[in-house]
């Protein structure tokens, strides 16, 4: 799974990495995030009639039909296998995708009987997740809209830390993965080779939802097997 992201990207990177997709975004680059957490709001990349558009949005999709925001702390994640198919996140396969921006993610593993977090990744660029969006216009005032990230099998040295790993896509496929058919997405994700990314343990303190600042991504000391 995925339960806790970064995202320290200026918008020119992002640009960089999603071209030839044009993406409109804000003037003023983004404030770094270094301890993203379910219920948040975070930028993701959605279509808006056509066009690639960078939006703030609430991590924990809450579907159309839900009367309360509950069900989006059970929806930071829709598993790949079953994400067209499950009642919550069906609607949003067919026609809402999305983009999510990251920098890296955490996962923790138990050593010695305590939880080590670590932080994953990438070798080069960004990480774009696969992701899902849905507009709610029953559980607040106004329309709210919420993501959810699409998590595949873990692969290679990260199932060692953990079993599940957000899908992650290349930049050849985003302007599909926005505006192509189901279909379409299916074959995208199915084919979706694993982006290549390093890990290392970092402090505990990232547990904590209120801890910031890029001391958290910060290598904590080598431990065998630990990759950066």
């Amino acid at each position: 799974m995925c339960g806790r992201y970064t995202n320290h990207a200026t918008w020119a990177e992002v640009h960089a990495f999603t071209a030839p997709l044009a993406v409109a975004t804000p003037a003023q680059d983004p404030e770094p995030a270094y301890n993203i957490a379910p219920s948040q709001n975070a930028w993701v990349i959605l279509s808006r009639d056509g066009q690639a558009v960078a939006e703030r949005l609430r991590w924990g999709l809450v579907p159309a039909w839900a009367k309360d925001t509950k069900i989006g702390y059970s929806t930071i994640n829709a598993r790949v296998e079953t994400a067209a198919t499950k009642p919550a996140f069906r609607a949003a396969w067919k026609a809402r995708r999305c983009l999510v921006i990251a920098t890296g993610y955490y996962e923790w593993r138990t050593e010695d009987g305590v939880k080590q977090p670590y932080w994953i990744h990438p070798k080069a660029g960004l990480m774009l997740f696969a992701g899902l969006w849905e507009r709610n216009e029953q559980v607040a005032a106004e329309p709210m809209e919420s993501f959810s990230i699409i998590t595949r099998d873990g692969e290679g040295e990260i199932a060692a830390l953990h079993n599940r790993m957000p899908l992650a896509l290349h930049p050849e496929v985003l302007g599909d993965w926005l505006d192509g058919s189901a279909d379409a997405a299916g074959a995208i994700v199915a084919g979706a080779p694993a982006v290549e990314v390093g890990f290392h343990p970092v402090r505990r303190e990232v547990g904590n939802v209120r801890s910031q600042g890029e001391g958290l991504i910060e290598e904590m000391g080598r431990t065998p097997g630990s990759q950066t």
